[in-house]
């Protein structure tokens, strides 16, 4: 959903990202309002002010406890790289473990703003694995 809690983005590949919740009780997820209990407001994956200043945060910590200081923008940088890494690196874990609790490939796709045929593909073969593996 686009509206005033939408942030800009650049072509990095989340242009299909929402912007702001979307939970399972149809509330769009501004501000105060209140939501059924059970709705799942991490159904989709979506960007918004709360994202963005974890994010900041996450990424001024980095720069500070690797000796650089607030401002360095090249420290941002590597740390924010680091930042993306680091999560990339735990999607495949985090999919075989959704596989296990018996989500689909269309609900994993939902939640990684992808499509079904793209997340089999690239998280099948780990998720089997990482099953026999145990």
């Amino acid at each position: 959903m686009d509206g005033p809690f939408c942030l800009p983005r650049s072509g990095s590949g989340t242009e299909h990202l929402s912007c702001g919740a979307q939970c399972s009780c149809g509330i769009t997820g501004a501000p105060f309002e209140f939501h059924h209990p059970g709705c799942d407001r991490a159904r989709v994956p979506y960007i918004d002010h709360d994202t963005l200043a974890l994010v900041e945060g996450a990424v001024e910590s980095l720069v500070w406890s690797r000796g650089s200081g607030h401002g360095d923008a090249g420290a941002a940088l590597s740390c924010l790289a680091s930042i993306i890494a680091q999560a990339q690196s735990q999607l495949p874990d985090a999919v075989a473990a959704a596989r296990e609790h018996d989500y689909t490939w269309e609900e994993i796709a939902e939640r990684l703003a992808s499509t079904p045929l793209s997340t089999r593909r690239r998280y099948s073969a780990y998720a089997r694995w990482r099953v026999g593996a145990k």
